[in-house]
């Protein structure tokens, strides 16, 4: 141990048992962090009805949102009709 520096007789021991487990392999470094997850696949281009849909179901809401704010403001002013 003083020859080669070694600190503990803890860490030949584990040394020693890792290799007789898994022989000279078992006492290369190992790998830090975390490892790499598989690359996901590029999402498709959305087709051209997918788009549309996408676009009318956004047009519902704001007239939705819309027709709820008219409401709102109408029921706040005094004569309960728009201005």
């Amino acid at each position: 141990m003083a020859r080669y520096g070694i600190a503990s007789i803890t860490a030949l021991e584990r040394w020693c048992r890792e290799y007789r487990a898994g022989g000279p392999e078992a006492l290369r470094p190992k790998p830090k962090g975390r490892p790499k997850g598989a690359k996901s696949k590029p999402k498709p281009a959305p087709s051209r009805e997918r788009e549309l849909e996408e676009e009318n179901a956004y047009l519902k809401a704001k007239v939705a949102y819309l027709e709820k704010a008219r409401a709102l403001l109408a029921s706040k002013s005094p004569t309960g009709r728009n201005r």
